[in-house]
């Protein structure tokens, strides 16, 4: 996570305050920055009484701080606007700032109530409930907030995502840059080193590719130890914190190498089970090897990215979650391994993008795009991922690797 004073240097905080001020003269409706921990930014602009007289009590501003940070994870994790409801049945929407993959904060608008009732409330809060017991003037503020139609607060987060992508953009690019400068700088190095030019370009752009894999992973599974954290007072963090550590150390270990599938195998329940904890009974998983090919050779973190990919984009977002099944059987001279979830799917428009690479930055898509180009490159063309999705039912994606190389 940023600093404070380093975020100043990358993204401009006076100008976001001034955005900020004119979207809730404009709205009518409350706005605020806070950092990752939920602790606000910069000045607040229309506050509504209710939230003023919660945030005059030191119990009332930890609930607060609480929920801004959850919401705040959510967001970053989904890298889309969260809509929910506060302990006090409040609707907010959080929508995050990420610059280079790097969740740095949110910007908060809301405070109103809605007529949609499907809205998740964060952590329902007796502390909440007796606070407005006690204090007469949080029952009458809270009957004074604002009624607005939802249709009008997903136009409006739509309008503030705008807002963030440009302000972010230019601090992104930079960054980008820069780490593409450095990168091009090793790669010329190990390429003078190395005699074998097609051997060594593919082993750098494993590398160049697992990068942006592996910030992308860390940070969803660091999002997931910062949330349990704060909502649940870290009864499960050391078990998370187990795990993340030996993902991290299988990951950094095995760049540029080729690792057995049953090794690769053991490091993928290993990220289940950290999902798992943090979805509870949402995320199911199912996986059946056929022995016969667990001792194949094959590149580390390539089926965790789709696996990731499955969870993140299918199974994640249904209310009621799902199961992945991964399966390894061998057919021919070689093995296949196929990875199937019973989630939201893909749409059609997403899916043309990943199998064509049509992306303009870092996501989990193009990294997928990558991966595949770069299975093509080692094994040949027949070797092409496969992926098949239908909406609501599901997708399922088939990995080939040969037996014999």
């Amino acid at each position: 996570m940023y600093s404070i004073k380093k975020l100043k240097n990358l993204i401009d905080i006076d100008l976001l305050q001034s955005i900020q001020n004119r979207l809730a003269e404009i709205t009518g409706l409350a706005f605020n920055i806070v950092d990752f921990r939920g602790e606000p930014m910069n000045e607040y602009s229309n506050f509504c009484d209710f939230c003023k007289e919660m945030r005059s009590t030191k119990e009332g501003m930890k609930l607060c701080y609480e929920a801004n940070a959850h919401a705040g994870l959510e967001a970053a994790i989904r890298q889309k606007p969260y809509v929910f409801k506060c302990p006090a049945g409040l609707v907010d929407v959080a929508t995050p700032i990420i610059i280079n993959n790097h969740y740095i904060g949110a910007i908060f608008f809301g405070q109103v109530r809605t007529n949609n009732e499907e809205i998740n409330i964060i952590k329902e809060s007796k502390d909440c409930m007796k606070l407005i017991k006690k204090n007469s003037k949080l029952k009458k503020y809270y009957d004074e907030t604002k009624f607005i139609d939802y249709k009008k607060i997903e136009s409006i987060h739509s309008l503030v995502s705008i807002f963030i992508n440009q302000l972010v953009e230019k601090s992104e690019l930079e960054l980008i840059k820069e780490e593409a400068n450095f990168n091009n700088i090793k790669l010329n190095r190990e390429l003078q080193v190395n005699k074998n030019l097609k051997k060594e370009l593919l082993i750098s752009n494993l590398k160049l590719l697992q990068t942006p894999i592996n910030l992308n992973f860390e940070l969803n599974i660091l999002n997931s130890i910062s949330n349990l954290a704060v909502i649940e007072n870290a009864p499960r963090v050391k078990e998370m914190s187990h795990y993340l550590a030996d993902l991290i150390r299988y990951s950094s270990k095995n760049i540029g190498c080729e690792v057995t599938l049953e090794e690769d195998i053991e490091n993928i329940i290993t990220y289940l089970k950290v999902q798992s904890i943090r979805f509870g009974n949402r995320i199911k998983y199912k996986i059946n090897i056929d022995e016969n090919i667990k001792d194949i050779k094959i590149l580390p973190m390539v089926l965790l990215s789709f696996i990731e990919y499955s969870i993140t984009k299918g199974l994640a977002p249904k209310i009621e979650g799902g199961t992945i099944y991964i399966n390894g059987e061998v057919l021919e001279n070689d093995a296949i391994i196929t990875i199937e979830d019973d989630g939201i799917g893909i749409s059609e428009n997403e899916l043309f993008h990943i199998l064509n690479g049509i992306y303009n930055e870092k996501t989990i898509g193009a990294n997928i795009y990558g991966i595949n180009d770069m299975l093509v490159n080692c094994y040949g063309e027949k070797y092409r991922v496969q992926i098949a999705s239908r909406d609501n039912i599901g997708t399922i994606i088939r990995i080939k690797f040969p037996l014999n190389k």
